[in-house]
């Protein structure tokens, strides 16, 4: 038992040499809430033709007199949210009302195929990007009232839908700034998939969008894509499409266009993290690096691109005064011209630390390139050194690997590669793997997840991640048709699974866990639904884990590396 825990230690010891000495502190900018000014008007109505010639619904609401209501006199910014979800639920200037009251005219259009507005309507892209462009010059120079200058808010659809937007709007135009919160990245990786298996959100999400005149749900560009996920079609694979939505690939246009971003998600979001992508993106694209390479600490990063990840599901807390102060400091830094210093920061990310109970800035993403690695083991082990003995478990039910407490405080501070050897009877297997971390009283708290269909194990070692020692730790997978490769039954094949992110404290005395299933489990950040095609492949397969050859490695760092933001960056829970 002393050895065992010996060496379950040996990682964490390892830490001090990988600790990441933090910056000096930097003048730090600070919130300052800014009391009401104004009341709203009641919102008024206004249509927008496209440059296709299909007619856009919107609604506008002013600041007024906060006694008579009377429409304010002057000129204002606008703020302009794009929603799916039509007028005629929650009242337009509920998510918008902050700002009215604080100088802003807030304008809510209803997207394509939606609400009021005439077309048809698709899963984003550039047409969507389109529409949103004409809507900003439309606000700049023929809404009344204002005074030329636009920004982008809301979250989820509406988040998303800002990127687009960004991407389509050239350079000098009149769109100055956006906020995408509750967002995602890769649209294929983060929501449409995970790991290669269609996810039940795009097709059930569909159902909830009121369509407009002009749609039909049946045949409109939307309905291509839930159609495709749900039978196995081109866009059930990581195709063209996919790729002209990814936020990702659009960044270098968005920042060629000159539009800073302040983005927003939530570790317990439906896509966990899922800005940071968009993030390291951005960085990226306006410092001419690769844009999937990882920021590596000490390189430049700009307070143009800014991203929070809070300890949140996803829309949590973002309408409420916090949260809506920090975009309005940031519409007012790009929209008032305000010297508000919120863009001169050198560490543009802030995390909140799980079980740290803290906000943390920083500029590179991992923020250490620390690692450790565990092997499964019999027993359900997890030990720092390869079994020498062979094993095999057979995947029929949960397979759990815990480790030995650990000896010594450590951070896991991002993405985290199961890497297993598995053999299936049948021409496809599925493995579902959760991370968790357990306290010495034996309380089991879910840490991330992640899944890989074995038939897309083709690995892209360009666009993967490593740290120390070449260790893998955010395998990148191609998941098109092409890449795809059946097994043969009864033969080994090796699978990276990449694990979501994470920013976690491991207190010493606690233990890591790896649990493996065969299919996504309850608490999955997402539920699955496989093709037709899929569950064939998949149907009546036993499947087994190679031990000996099969571990997970996570990033980690000292808790010494982080120190404490003078931020608030939202609520800790």
């Amino acid at each position: 038992m002393k050895k065992a825990r010996r060496l379950a230690g040996a990682v964490l010891l390892a830490l001090a040499a990988v600790t990441v000495v933090p910056a000096p502190a930097e003048a730090a900018w600070l919130p300052k809430p800014e009391p009401a000014t104004y009341g709203h008007s009641q919102p008024t109505a206004a249509s927008v033709t496209m440059d296709d010639g299909v007619v856009l619904s919107t609604q506008v609401v002013y600041p007024a007199d906060p006694v008579t209501g009377t429409r304010a006199q002057g000129t204002f910014p606008v703020l302009l949210s794009q929603t799916p979800y039509g007028m005629a639920g929650p009242d337009p200037r509920a998510g918008g009302t902050y700002f009215v009251e604080r100088g802003y005219i807030y304008v809510t259009a209803s997207v394509r195929g939606t609400g009021a507005s005439g077309g048809q309507l698709d899963w984003f892209g550039a047409r969507q990007g389109r529409d949103g462009a004409t809507l900003v010059r439309w606000a700049a120079h023929d809404l009344p009232g204002s005074d030329g200058n636009v920004g982008l808010d809301g979250c989820s659809y509406l988040g998303v839908d800002q990127w687009y937007t960004a991407a389509e709007a050239g350079p000098h135009s009149a769109l100055k700034a956006i906020a995408p919160f509750c967002t995602d990245s890769a649209m294929y990786d983060d929501l449409a998939t995970v790991g290669g298996v269609p996810t039940t959100f795009i097709p059930s999400i569909a159902h909830a969008f009121p369509h407009g005149p002009q749609d039909d749900p049946l045949t409109d560009p939307l309905s291509v894509t839930v159609n495709d996920l749900t039978s196995g079609g081109a866009r059930s694979y990581d195709n063209a499409y996919w790729h002209k939505i990814d936020v990702r690939e659009l960044m270098p246009r968005i920042v060629a266009n000159g539009i800073p971003a302040l983005s927003e998600a939530g570790w317990k979001d439906l896509f966990p993290g899922g800005n940071i992508g968009a993030y390291v993106a951005a960085q990226n694209a306006y410092l001419h690096r690769p844009v999937t390479a990882p920021i590596a600490a000490g390189e430049r990063v700009t307070g143009r691109y800014q991203a929070i990840v809070g300890p949140w599901t996803h829309g949590e807390h973002v309408n409420e005064d916090l949260l809506s102060n920090i975009r309005k400091e940031w519409f007012d830094t790009w929209l008032k011209g305000r010297p508000t210093g919120m863009a001169n920061t050198t560490k543009p990310l802030h995390l909140f630390q799980n079980g740290g109970d803290r906000w943390v800035d920083t500029a590179a993403w991992p923020p250490s390139t620390g690692t450790g690695t565990y092997y499964l083991d019999g027993g359900n082990a997890l030990t720092t050194t390869r079994p020498t003995a062979a094993g095999t478990d057979e995947l029929s039910s949960a397979l759990t690997y815990t480790t030995t407490p650990l000896t010594r405080d450590a951070v896991l501070d991002g993405p985290i590669d199961v890497s297993l050897y598995l053999k299936s009877t049948t021409p496809d297997a599925y493995v579902a793997a959760t991370v968790n971390l357990v306290s010495p009283t034996g309380v089991v708290t879910k840490v991330s997840d992640g899944g890989l269909l074995a038939s897309m194990r083709e690995l892209d070692a360009r666009r993967s991640w490593y740290g120390d020692g070449h260790a893998l730790i955010q395998p990148s997978h191609p998941f098109t048709q092409a890449s795809q490769r059946l097994l043969t039954p009864n033969e080994t094949v090796k699978m990276d699974i990449s694990v979501l992110p994470n920013f976690t404290v491991l207190p010493a005395g606690y233990r890591l866990q790896v649990v493996l299933n065969s299919q996504a489990p309850g608490n999955f950040h997402l539920q699955l639904a496989p093709t037709p095609q899929q569950k064939a492949h998949l149907d009546s397969g036993r499947f087994a884990i190679s031990r000996a050859l099969s571990s997970i490695t996570v990033p980690l760092a000292s808790p010494a590396s982080f120190t404490t933001s003078p931020v608030n960056w939202g609520p800790s829970s």
